[in-house]
């Protein structure tokens, strides 16, 4: 059994460490603020403020057009018809799973593979194109227009060869000729979050922001092409979209032993910063850390870690909003969820399980709140006009009581001033938003 006598007062550092206050919230918004001038100059910076070369939609684009989703082995692809009013399109999808020798061996096999299914794809499609398609790609990548971009570097254990450094449109479009699909074309490149934010301004004219709020974390928004000091070759708009990958912010941020210990620990040291504070993919980890340290000193647990939380990156954080969705006085929820991972707690190591999750969930919702606010506010400090974020990821949408945190903090930050911005979920906006590039970039 744990003792309560000395659990409260570890459960109260914990909250405390973990707690981010308005005034911190406030600095965390000037740091990261400067740090995307920094980025736009071209000076040394965490955020990498990388160009999209295309701007907002009209609202008036219309057609069919095809998407591709290729953030993970899971694959879609996707007809889109777009109605040219703002309203929600129709959608028509199909997915299948790249093997390890896909992802492991070389372009040729990657983009075949891919070629091929897109192929099969059309055989139900009743028309014979041609197909505009929208290419959604989850990795880094260094655009110097809307349809060429060449991969910065693989992530998610990905390794195939001969793609680093090289244009992954020309790659696809390559490969779909070699498959002899000619009524295909690649005709833009963007990211998940790019496409959020598209997929979000083709429904609401206020939108100007996209976020991702899951496995990992990134925003883009909307700034003036004249605010760029760092070369960015020719782009004849007068306001490009901006993929901060802001999931790298590290200014301004108290990280705890718990985030040193996980950073330490990870695949990818001293980056991430932020992420690591927010994303889907560490806050069940940074729970399981607090909760091996609170057993390892005999307060949860009678001090034996059960085997649920035994396990680096196993206790994930759907298993986290599991804990929280119980706001029982008893945690007797909480209890029985428990019983279900094979673990008998008692109410005082409950309840403390569920303080950890609260703990370490409200910290991501205030920061994510924060680097929401900081990038709208950036170019607008008194919000003179309405402002509409587009938010899309299983965090954001699944995650117990993460939206509403989110939004309270919002409503702290801007006090009268939180009218002027809307959260809009914005659910597959990979697919859609990549289909509204194409447009875009068709047009």
């Amino acid at each position: 059994m744990s003792n309560p006598i000395a659990l409260e007062p570890a459960l109260d550092r914990m909250r405390k460490i973990l707690t981010i206050s308005e005034s911190r919230l406030r600095n965390v918004i000037l740091s990261f603020q400067e740090e995307m001038r920094r980025g736009l100059a071209g000076e040394p910076g965490s955020l990498k403020m990388l160009p999209t070369y295309i701007d907002l939609p009209t609202g008036r684009e219309k057609g069919p057009f095809l998407a591709l989703d290729l953030g993970g082995t899971n694959v879609r692809i996707i007809r889109v018809d777009l109605p040219g009013d703002r309203t929600v399109p129709r959608f028509l999808s199909d997915h299948f799973r790249l093997s390890r020798r896909d992802i492991s061996t070389d372009g040729p096999v990657l983009f075949g593979a891919i070629a091929r299914f897109i192929g099969r794809f059309l055989q139900g499609q009743g028309r014979t194109g041609p197909w505009n398609m929208g290419f959604t790609f989850s990795f880094a990548i260094r655009q110097s227009s809307i349809d060429r971009g060449e991969l910065i570097g693989w992530t998610k254990g990905w390794t195939a060869e001969g793609v680093v450094g090289r244009d992954v449109v020309d790659l696809l479009n390559r490969a779909l000729a070699a498959e002899g699909i000619a009524a295909v074309k690649v005709v833009s490149l963007n990211n998940d979050t790019t496409g959020t934010l598209m997929a979000g301004a083709y429904l609401d004219p206020d939108c100007d922001v996209g976020c991702i709020l899951g496995t990992g974390t990134n925003m883009c928004y909307r700034e003036r092409t004249s605010s760029f000091r760092k070369p960015i070759g020719h782009y004849p708009g007068e306001f490009m979209i901006v993929n901060m990958e802001s999931g790298n912010f590290d200014a301004a941020l108290l990280r705890t032993p718990y985030d040193a210990l996980l950073d330490a620990r990870s695949e990818n040291p001293g980056l991430q910063a932020e992420e690591k504070m927010v994303s889907g993919k560490y806050l069940g980890e940074t729970a399981r850390l607090i909760i091996a340290d609170l057993v390892g000193r005999g307060m949860l647990f009678g001090g034996r870690l059960p085997e649920a939380f035994a396990a680096p990156g196993e206790f994930g954080s759907e298993r986290l909003s599991e804990i929280e969705e119980d706001p029982s006085p008893t945690a007797e929820g909480v209890r029985s969820r428990l019983k279900t991972w094979g673990i008998e707690a008692g109410g005082v190591d409950a309840r403390a399980l569920r303080e950890v999750a609260r703990a370490v969930s409200g910290r991501a919702a205030r920061l994510a709140a924060a680097v929401l606010v900081a990038c709208v506010t950036k170019n607008d400090p008194a919000l003179e006009r309405a402002h509409a974020a587009a938010v899309d990821g299983s965090l954001y949408q699944k995650y117990s009581g993460f939206r509403g945190r989110m939004e309270e903090t919002v409503r702290e930050l801007l006090g009268a001033r939180a009218g002027g911005l809307r959260l809009n979920p914005v659910p597959d906006g990979s697919g859609f938003g990549a289909a509204v590039i194409a447009a875009v970039s068709s047009r």
